[in-house]
């Protein structure tokens, strides 16, 4: 079973299970955030600018006692780059991440999951300028290109927590240190494999207010810096995406 479906199946399994040992409540709640966000994307030394790209990410998560189970997804949007040296005008992006997570004590967890990245890049019309190498063979570009990859891996996260009233306070670590994938260059009747390898690192700071017994408004910041070499000699760079996401989110708790 793929990793998201084995989440997924797990969630299920833990929202409506009739156990008798789950006589105590299972808290669950629904997120739903916008993280407009800034930064750079670099494609192996030219240089994309992202300017406020809408990033809508919505958040499921069920807790018994002290572990829960939290997915959170991005659906397939598409942003375009404020500038593009190298040709590129649109980038359409997916995310999954799903996590098991432990809390441990004084408001801290832990947790491990699985992270899917779906990306789709548009470069427009080449015109023969942009060079391609893959193994012994090699050609100029031309035509309409197209990048396509999926990257997945191990996601590890460590956090906390804290409360005062009505107010909360939250810090999330997320590391993925080894993830793997095959980017996928489309153009003139081909598509060119190339096996990447990447890594990711995820921070984020919220400060919640509840506003009511079900609901709470948080706001706060979001970095993200992920980074993709191709497999082969010299490992050059595949992908570069780094930037900030001031983040406002609102929770339903069921």
């Amino acid at each position: 079973m793929k990793p998201f479906a084995a989440a997924a199946a797990a969630l299920a399994l833990l929202v409506v299970a009739p156990s008798a040992s789950f006589a105590d409540p299972i808290q669950t709640s629904l997120t739903l955030s916008v993280n407009p966000l800034i930064g750079e994307h670099d494609s192996g030394g030219d240089v994309d600018r992202v300017d406020f790209a809408p990033l809508p990410l919505g958040e499921i998560e069920s807790r018994w006692h002290g572990t829960g189970i939290r997915v959170e997804g991005l659906p397939s949007v598409t942003f375009g780059y404020g500038s593009n040296p190298d040709g590129a005008q649109s980038t359409r992006l997916s995310i999954v991440n799903a996590t098991l997570r432990q809390s441990i004590c004084a408001g801290w967890f832990v947790g491990a999951g699985q992270t899917i990245y779906n990306q789709r890049t548009d470069y427009g019309e080449q015109s023969g300028y942009r060079y391609y190498a893959y193994g012994l063979a090699s050609a100029y570009i031309s035509g309409d290109e197209v990048q396509d990859s999926r990257v997945t891996g191990l996601r590890l996260e460590v956090g906390r927590e804290v409360h005062w009233g009505a107010t909360s306070l939250a810090f999330d670590a997320a590391f993925n240190p080894a993830m793997h994938g095959v980017q996928y260059t489309d153009f003139a009747n081909l598509s060119l494999p190339s096996p990447e390898a990447a890594a990711q690192t995820d921070l984020s700071l919220r400060i919640g207010h509840r506003l009511s017994r079900h609901g709470e408004l948080f706001y706060g910041l979001r970095y993200l810096n992920y980074t993709a070499h191709y497999v082969a000699p010299g490992n050059p760079l595949s992908d570069r995406n780094v930037g900030f996401a001031p983040t406002i989110a609102y929770r339903l708790r069921l």
